[in-house]
Parts: structure tokens; C-alpha cells; sequence
């Protein structure tokens, strides 16, 4: 997969990508160690403690689904484990990083809440699937978008241009990208991705949550990460009041259902609507945590 490629790529058009917060990086180097310490994690999270209450935001919400309140950082890493933390934190350091009401107001009224939904779909339905995957899913899932963030902050109104002109139509909205800039959003958002050591089948994910660019999920990392993600962005635009059958409907993604009919519980053809539009039910009118 060229997700790291992706970087100069962008870097050439758009200049420098935002650098990753110091204590995110400390982040990521502890848990590089399979060894290390919940003590060292804790320790190292607490020096920021706005970021260790939004985690604990983050964990205690609708979307992202914990059974039993979570009241602490040392009992979010002990019921959640550091992985799970860590992907947390990696979303919630990119939200804060890339976050401007301007900006997001240019993309859409419903940026957040449409990420949000995303990564709640993206978390359940995994769980649903038994893929193991369910922090990485939600996180992917938050910013699957953010590279449309990163391309109205260093390119400005001709991006917005861009956006305004392809009405909302994300098909649309890549093919333009493509034709003016020679990559897309997803690109940029698989760019930050690289530069800040995500884990590479998070950026792959990311990379691939738009099928129009004709780059196979089983070239990504984990294919069923990113199979996932696909088809919880179709999800989430879905209207499921006025369908009678998941035929109707775009998140009918063949390629990603494929990949996730090896998965240790596949939907069969005919349960895809019923859980797909039970998980969307169960997200409906959520607020989105307050950052």
C-alpha cells in the first residue's frame, strides 16, 4: 500500500502538514514498547489535562458505545486497554489539531456529527462483525474526512471553490480533486496519517473509504478495517426510513461486503439491511461529544 507515498505527494501541492502534539508523540513512543507500563502511560497523559478529560469524554459517550461509566484515565486504560487509549487519543489530537468553525462550516453544517456518526458505525458495526478492530475502526472512522480539513487550510478558497461547486456529492468532490490538484482528500488525510506514525492500516483506511480511485481494499493493511469504514460512510449518508431493502441503497459496497464475508461473523446478504439500519437507529439524534 502507498499510503507513505502519499505524503510528498501532498506536502509538494499543499506545503508542511501540521506537526503532531508533543504529548502524542511521547504517546506514541511508549506504546511502540509491547512492554510498557500502564503506570508510564497514565503518567505521561496527565501532563495534559485537557486531553485526559477528553478521553474520558470520548470513552463515556453514546458513540462509542462503553457499557459502565468510566471515570478516570487509569480506568479507561484498564478496561479499555492502551491500544484502544491510544487510538483515542491519536483522533482526538487530530480533531484538536485540524479544528476551525470557519472551515468546518465551508465543508458542511454537519462535519462533526457526520464523523462522529461514522466512527460510532464504524465501532459497532466491527463488534457486530468480531473483527477485533473496534478502536481502530472508531478512530478511523472520526477522521475519514479530515483530509478535506487539511486541503481548506493550506489551499484555501480554491478548495472551497471546489467543494461549493460538487455540491456535496463526494464522487464528485474526489474527481475534482483529482483533476486539480492530482489527489484527493483522502490522500491528505492518509498524509497526516504518515507523517504522524499512525498505525499503517489506519491510514489505509483512510485512504480508502472512496472506492472511485480504483485501489483495492485487500492492497490495504488490514482490508477489513478499511471494508468497514467504507461502508459505515455510505451508511451514515443513508436515509433508512424509506427503504424496503439494502438494495436501495449506495452502501451496498460489493467489494467491501466481500471482503467481510471472511470475517469471524459475516452478515449474510439478506441480515445487511436489518443490522445496518439497526446501528443506525441506535446512533440517531446522539450529541456528539463536546471538545
Amino acid at each position: 500500500m502507498e499510503t507513505r507515498n502519499a505524503v510528498q505527494r501532498v506536502i509538494e501541492r499543499v506545503g508542511d502538514l501540521p506537526a503532531m502534539p508533543a504529548t502524542v508523540a511521547e504517546l506514541l513512543r511508549l506504546t511502540d514498547d509491547p512492554m510498557v507500563e500502564l503506570g508510564e502511560v497514565t503518567q505521561a497523559l496527565e501532563k495534559d489535562p485537557a486531553l485526559t478529560a477528553k478521553i474520558l469524554r470520548v470513552s463515556n459517550s453514546p458513540y462509542y458505545g462503553m457499557k459502565q461509566y468510566v471515570g478516570t484515565l487509569k480506568l479507561a486504560l484498564v478496561i479499555l486497554g492502551v491500544r484502544e487509549v491510544r487510538n483515542i487519543v491519536l483522533g482526538i489530537a487530530v480533531v484538536d489539531t485540524l479544528h476551525d468553525e470557519k472551515l468546518v462550516t465551508l465543508v458542511a453544517k454537519n462535519f462533526w456529527s457526520h464523523a462522529f456518526t461514522v466512527a460510532g458505525f464504524a465501532k459497532k458495526l466491527s463488534n457486530v462483525l468480531s473483527i477485533g478492530l473496534q478502536g481502530e475502526a472508531f478512530t478511523s472512522g472520526l477522521l475519514h474526512d479530515i483530509g478535506k480539513l487539511i486541503l481548506l487550510r493550506q489551499l484555501g478558497s480554491t478548495y472551497a471553490d471546489i467543494i461549493k461547486k460538487t455540491g456535496g456529492s463526494s464522487d464528485a468532490l474526489c474527481v475534482a480533486e483529482r483533476e486539480r490538484y492530482g489527489f484527493t482528500h483522502a490522500d491528505a488525510a492518509a498524509a497526516l496519517a504518515a507523517a504522524w506514525n499512525f498505525p499503517s492500516a489506519l491510514g489505509d483506511a483512510l485512504l480508502l473509504h472512496h472506492s472511485i480511485d480504483g485501489c483495492l481494499l485487500t492492497s490495504a493493511k488490514d482490508p477489513k478495517l478499511a471494508a468497514v469504514v467504507r461502508i459505515s460512510n455510505l451508511a451514515a449518508h443513508e436515509d433508512f426510513e424509506n427503504a424496503e431493502a439494502i438494495g436501495d441503497h449506495p452502501c451496498v459496497n460489493e467489494e467491501a461486503w466481500s471482503v467481510l464475508d471472511s470475517v469471524p461473523a459475516p452478515i449474510s446478504r439478506n441480515a445487511r439491511f436489518e443490522v445496518i439500519k439497526t446501528i443506525a437507529e441506535e446512533l440517531k439524534e446522539v450529541p456528539i461529544p463536546q471538545f
